[in-house]
């Protein structure tokens, strides 16, 4: 891997020539100790066939996507002598400026990187440039196509990309997880903290628990908020976003009503629980804590005793729960009598 070198970054968002400041920035980083690139391409569309020796047929979009390029190159390859333990997948290095608009440069690097990997069974990692701004890219065949993208990043923001991705975070025991540290360290915040059920219920019961109205926590107010919790990375992304794998079922499952049904009943529950466990004496005023009693009243309730198919539907389970209690209720009464 070599030592790491004295390079302040400047150069990547503004020379010419994109391969040396690239192959700068990765041995800086301590990812190589390589002093030139494998492969410069004098024609884009030559070296893609020829060069990189990828044989794969590229269809209309991917062409398309190629003729966006003005600057590619192969920086380098960690091969076995580069990890501790043999391993059956390469990681490639590369570059690639490109020449587009600001709103499809993401849209065209996401072209690029699975054209790219449509082609090996090795790892890949490419540093794309937009004006003057960069972004690493990561790619993978395994059953399907995997990517991951960093933020697009300038030289303000130099420092901290440089420091997340040095060498010293990832691991050398073999190219599987040295590839998956990388992919980590660099990654949009979207992919290594997914929005979760817990996460969506929270921001959505605490938006609404200063409000008194009823319909606040309603059925159609969870449709409407969830979609705007679960979706924030695409609206704050804007034509950045590329979608995470398998998002789509992951999003649909999350917005699931029966996750309604179950959060409203812990809402329900929690009130129920605040009511009385405290209460005030009628006569004096004075503050009485009765949560022994209504500790008592739950343990009367053998979760045994609940039939599954009103277990599995927490409207069902909420109102068996309240037909207990007002039977209960009934029971004491009678024996007043």
């Amino acid at each position: 891997m070599g030592d790491s070198l004295l390079y302040d970054g400047s150069g990547l968002f503004t020379s010419s020539a994109l391969h040396g400041e690239a192959l700068g920035f990765f041995c800086s980083v301590g990812h190589t100790s390589a002093v030139s690139p494998l492969i410069v391409a004098e024609d884009i569309l030559h070296c893609i066939y020829s060069e990189l020796a990828f044989n794969a047929y590229f269809n209309k979009i991917e062409r398309l996507a190629f003729s966006k390029i003005n600057d590619l190159s192969h920086l380098f390859t960690l091969d076995n002598e580069a990890f501790d333990k043999k391993s059956t997948r390469q990681v490639r290095y590369y570059a690639v400026s490109l020449n587009t608009d600001k709103s499809e440069r993401t849209v065209i690097a996401n072209d690029i990187l699975r054209a790219f990997v449509k082609n090996t069974t090795d790892y890949i990692v490419i540093l794309f440039r937009h004006e003057r701004m960069c972004m690493l890219a990561f790619a993978v065949k395994l059953n399907g196509f995997i990517t991951v993208y960093s933020d697009w990043f300038g030289y303000d923001d130099y420092r901290d990309i440089s420091a997340r991705v040095d060498l010293g975070n990832m691991t050398l025991r073999n190219s599987d997880e040295f590839f998956y540290d990388f992919v980590y360290m660099a990654a949009r915040h979207y992919y290594t903290h997914p929005t979760s059920r817990d996460y969506a219920h929270a921001e959505w019961s605490t938006a609404n628990y200063f409000f008194d109205e009823d319909e606040i926590f309603t059925r159609q107010s969870w449709k409407e908020v969830a979609p705007m919790i679960v979706f924030s990375h695409i609206y704050e992304y804007g034509d950045d976003f590329i979608d995470l794998p398998l998002a789509e079922e992951y999003q649909n499952d999350i917005m699931e009503e029966s996750e309604y049904d179950l959060l409203l009943m812990e809402l329900e529950l929690e009130e129920s629980l605040a009511a009385q466990k405290f209460d005030f004496a009628a006569d004096d005023d004075e503050f009485v804590d009765e949560e022994d009693d209504f500790l008592d009243d739950n343990e009367r309730i053998d979760a045994s005793n609940i039939p599954p198919e009103i277990m599995s539907d927490p409207v069902k389970l909420l109102e068996w729960l309240n037909k207990v209690r007002k039977d209960d209720i009934d029971e004491i009464n009678d024996e007043d009598w």
